[in-house]
């Protein structure tokens, strides 16, 4: 067997994700692609460009001629994408004696 093995070959921990219920209220409705991209790193801990949020499903308003999206879906799509990403095991290859 490989070095990095599949999550379907050994149980491993679930991402721990902070209570967004208690996170959403306290921040912005809207923000830029920018500060979208720098609240995921901040609070979920996801690095995301903002040139990577263009190609999100998210809907996108412009005011003032900047783009900006709804924190609930932009955390929501982030959230479906940390627990939709494959869980990979490392370590070495060698067989235990």
């Amino acid at each position: 067997m490989s070095a990095i093995m599949h999550a379907n070959h050994r149980a491993a921990e679930p991402h721990i994700l902070p209570d967004l219920s208690a996170l959403l209220p306290t921040l912005p409705p809207a923000v830029t692609r920018r500060h979208g991209a720098e609240l995921l790193r901040r609070h979920l801990g996801f690095p995301v460009s903002p040139r990577s949020l263009e190609r999100w499903p998210v809907p996108v308003r412009l005011v003032n001629g900047k783009a900006t999206l709804p924190t609930y879906p932009l955390f929501a799509e982030a959230v479906k994408r940390i627990n939709a990403a494959p869980v990979l095991m490392g370590g070495s290859a060698k067989a235990a004696a």
